[in-house]
């Protein structure tokens, strides 16, 4: 199936400069929405080297990342605990982490890579939970999960909480909180230096509005993505470049091209291992060429 091929291209990993750990409400003011500028600087992919990411498929579509990789943004509910459906987590008793997913955020706190926390809470606008809960009680509560199972460390939670109905520039699809978490960790104008984890549409959405690298787990609303995938026998981590190759047929075209993974643990694994091989091929194509 032309488009779902395997991907590489993404670049080494530095450390961001990123702010403390904090709250980030939908009252929070938008903050460089209008500095996103286009970057037209080449794909720095080495011609002629072959990555662990070609198959008998032919050679992937690599995503145009010249610039390090800074900033992982991650949806919550589906991506870090599970999904338990409308309204949402609105009692921390019913949060859970789902496996490995702090084990993939400290693997990120070890890399010098910044995490942060971008999230829908409409709950708090229908009236289903007061937004102190959500601040005081539940995101502490995730905080403490994750340093407990594995040491790990997640930045800013960026949140949004009015309701369906009334219009919003930070509620995803819309960009707002992506651009707001880019300036924070001042990324804005590195070309593809922020990937949004997420596993529903509305992410790929917000992500594609904010001019950031699109990532689908098979998680949350994400698992039917994984059903489809897995019934045309098509192996994760896989690209889907557009929307005719969609097995789903759910995503719009903005959301192309769109990278698919089994999990946020696998997301980042991945991540981090191509960009590991492609600097050290880098490094041995330069050593083999130089005179």
């Amino acid at each position: 199936m032309p488009g779902l091929v395997d991907m590489h291209g993404i670049a080494r990993v530095l450390a961001p400069a990123c702010a403390p750990s904090v709250n980030r409400s939908a009252d929070s003011p938008r903050r460089g929405a209008s500095d996103v500028r286009a970057n037209s600087r080449k794909n720095e992919n080495i011609p002629g080297l072959k990555t662990p990411f070609f198959n008998d498929r032919g050679p992937s579509t690599p995503m145009p990342t010249s610039d390090p990789v800074q900033l992982f943004c991650l949806d919550r509910d589906g991506v870090i605990n599970h999904d338990v459906g409308v309204p949402g987590v609105t009692d921390v008793r019913d949060f859970e982490l789902l496996p490995d997913a702090a084990r993939a955020i400290r693997s990120l706190n070890d890399k010098g890579v910044g995490v942060c926390v971008v999230t829908n809470q409409t709950a708090v606008g229908k009236g289903l939970m007061e937004e102190a809960t959500l601040t005081d009680v539940i995101h502490p509560a995730m905080r403490r999960m994750l340093h407990d199972e594995a040491g790990a460390d997640v930045g800013s939670i960026f949140y949004a909480v009015k309701d369906k109905s009334i219009p919003c520039d930070r509620r995803k699809p819309a960009p707002g909180m992506l651009l707001e978490a880019m300036t924070e960790c001042n990324c804005m104008d590195v070309y593809y230096g922020c990937i949004m984890v997420g596993d529903t549409v509305t992410d790929m959405q917000a992500a594609a509005r904010a001019g950031t690298r699109r990532a689908l787990v098979c998680t949350g609303h994400g698992e039917a993505m994984g059903r489809a995938l897995a019934e045309r026998n098509v192996e994760l981590p896989c690209r889907i470049s557009m929307r005719c190759d969609d097995p789903t047929m759910s995503f719009p075209d903005e959301c192309f091209p769109m990278d698919v993974y089994a999990s946020l643990g696998h997301c980042v694994d991945c991540v981090l291992a191509e960009s590991s091989y492609q600097w050290s091929a880098r490094g041995v194509y330069e050593s083999l060429t130089c005179e």
